[in-house]
């Protein structure tokens, strides 16, 4: 299934190398829910998607609870809104306007996630939303996939919470879930790289308590932990009580004029048994 949202980091790609390691559980918590390829992927009874974006959550319940309501607002502003001064006016309506209709308001993030640059969803520090225009010919609609993703959520009884991390596993993870963690990346150590995370970039500071967090669960709760990170000296350090398997992605975002390529990435894991899979097996992969 296709995700509605285009989304940095997304794990579309991904899913064949990671669909193995994720353990069996009744119900699975993601912290960091993203663009959701790994909830419309997979096949758990339940699911707990969070996230500390409340553009993105409450982008996800209005979808939930009306698509068909999203999908005609958002429509007119993809037939007629594909030029730089109409997504600037989208945007500054978008920023501060702040309306409190949530259907309106999931449509204008679905309308600038699809015309704002590469699938980007970056703030400034007073929360506004500052992607620059992404000059598409003609911008996606996902109607198909709106529909589809309210269906899924729907027979899994899916919930929705904007909450950080922290809170996300201290009261929303029991003896029955699994946990999948794919928090903002370390760039390369030789490149700059986007670690925004809603309106504060995630630091070194942040991965070391998401590992602190992941590791109390795990224990507490006798949980499976799953993280997806890049495979670099800082995210080794960061979750080093974690057991690594390596595999590789392609680059979803590149400055102008810089190539795109394959880049290292990581699945760590903790769990009581190895979850079916060899560290091998990822890399030939």
């Amino acid at each position: 299934m296709k995700p509605i949202l285009k989304w940095a980091g997304g794990k579309s790609r991904l899913m064949p190398r990671l669909r193995p390691f994720l353990p069996a559980a009744d119900c699975l918590v993601e912290p960091f829910v993203g663009g959701a390829s790994v909830f419309l992927n997979t096949d758990y009874r339940r699911y707990v998607l969070a996230d500390i974006n409340p553009d993105l959550i409450n982008f996800y319940q209005a979808v939930v609870d009306s698509p068909e309501s999203v999908i005609r607002a958002a429509l007119p502003l993809f037939r007629h809104g594909n030029s730089l001064c109409d997504y600037k006016r989208h945007r500054a309506d978008f920023n501060y306007r702040h309306t409190s209709a949530c259907i309106e308001r999931a449509a204008l993030f679905l309308y600038l996630n699809r015309h704002g640059y590469n699938g980007l969803c970056r703030y400034n520090l007073r929360g506004g939303f500052n992607v620059a225009y992404g000059r598409y010919k003609k911008p996606y609609f996902p109607a198909a996939e709106i529909r589809l993703f309210a269906e899924k959520a729907r027979d899994t009884h899916t919930r929705f919470v904007c909450l950080p991390f922290e809170e996300t596993l201290a009261f929303h993870v029991d003896e029955h879930c699994a946990v999948y963690a794919d928090p903002p990346y370390f760039p390369p150590e030789d490149k700059d790289g986007f670690t925004g995370y809603y309106i504060e970039p995630f630091r070194d500071e942040e991965h070391q308590a998401l590992a602190d967090a992941l590791i109390e669960t795990h224990l507490r709760r006798g949980v499976p932990v799953v993280l997806s990170g890049s495979d670099t000296p800082r995210t080794h350090a960061a979750y080093a009580g974690f057991t690594f398997h390596y595999t590789h992605t392609h680059y979803s975002i590149a400055a102008k004029g810089a190539s795109r390529g394959k880049a290292g990435e990581v699945i760590a894991t903790l769990s009581a048994q190895t979850c079916g899979v060899s560290p091998l097996a990822a890399t030939a992969a």
